[in-house]
């Protein structure tokens, strides 16, 4: 019998790095995790996630299917050899990486790396939010701010790799506010998670509220301060988003992560805000929730992978 020709999909994050065995129409047909060992160091690290992606390469062999090739979405900037170029402190020495190059090396098959949400831009551009779309915009509002700018299936990556990084655009509602990148005044620093929390926190909320979480437990039960944190993060995030339509004209903007799952807290606001700072008909951009969740950079990271999708 012939075997069934399937890619490996990894999403390396922070604290954990999810695994997905993903068929030509982008079905996850299995799945793996491991806690990400942020701190062991660069090349261990890869070498780790390598040994993770070797679990589901040898339950895809007992199965009869062929993994063509390796896909991965990572933390930092990725360059065009799969290797990190800058990241993040969160994860120990992982500037310098040659990531692509040692699961590659590990597994014995064709890897290929990007950042993580160039992935998952790139799986609601195939499956998701931005299916069928000429151009889209993915926005990600969770514990940090990011983005990436699909053009006819390709991320948009930039002269450096850096493009899709709007969470480090100034914000008039962030000025003098340190951001997680060394700088200050950007959108990150008030409208991504932890900006809620530390801005609750700050008006002088409940400084027993452990996270983000309790901030939007304590909104939906009326606290005044936690509303007002939210409110703030979204009027922040909805004259982002204007901006980026009237810089970009995207076909359809999609909005993902954990902030946007705050609901009526933070969407009314975010698309009022939005009609404010759009132009002409940019205010008639179409504005989606991301549809696909976890599975987004496990499909988009085997996008990239040569003659393997089929859309």
């Amino acid at each position: 019998m012939a075997l069934v020709k399937i890619a490996l999909g990894i999403d390396l994050g922070g604290t954990k790095t999810a695994f997905g065995l993903v068929d030509a129409a982008g079905q996850v047909i299995d799945r793996h995790e491991i806690p990400t060992q942020a701190s062991a160091g660069g090349e261990k690290l890869a070498r780790h996630t390598a040994a993770g992606a070797a679990v589901l390469i040898e339950r895809a062999r007992s199965r009869n299917l062929q993994v063509v090739g390796i896909g991965i979405g990572s933390a930092g900037v990725i360059g065009a050899q799969g290797q990190v170029i800058t990241a993040a402190n969160v994860i120990k020495g992982w500037s310098g990486v040659p990531l692509a190059g040692i699961v590659r090396e590990e597994t014995g098959l064709p890897t290929f790396a990007m950042n993580d949400v160039h992935a998952h831009a790139l799986g609601e551009d195939w499956l998701g939010a931005g299916a069928g779309a000429e151009t889209s915009l993915m926005v990600a509002f969770g514990t940090g701010v990011g983005g990436g700018m699909i053009i006819g299936g390709q991320v948009m990556k930039g002269a450096h790799y850096l493009a899709g990084h709007v969470g480090h655009f100034s914000s008039p509602y962030a000025q003098g506010v340190p951001c997680t990148c060394g700088g200050e005044g950007h959108l990150e620093a008030v409208a991504a998670g932890p900006a809620i929390y530390q801005r609750y926190l700050k008006l002088g909320g409940e400084q027993s509220s452990p996270d983000t979480k309790d901030v939007a437990l304590r909104a939906r039960n009326g606290d005044r301060l936690a509303i007002e944190a939210i409110e703030y993060a979204a009027r922040a995030a909805g004259l982002a988003l204007g901006d980026l339509a009237n810089i970009l004209d995207p076909h359809v903007l999609v909005v993902s992560g954990g902030v946007a799952n705050l609901g009526d807290l933070w969407w009314p606001i975010v698309e009022a805000e939005f009609k404010k700072a759009a132009l002409g008909h940019a205010k008639e951009t179409v504005i989606r929730r991301a549809q696909l969740g976890a599975d987004a950079p496990l499909l988009g990271a085997v996008t990239v992978i040569p003659d393997f999708v089929r859309k």
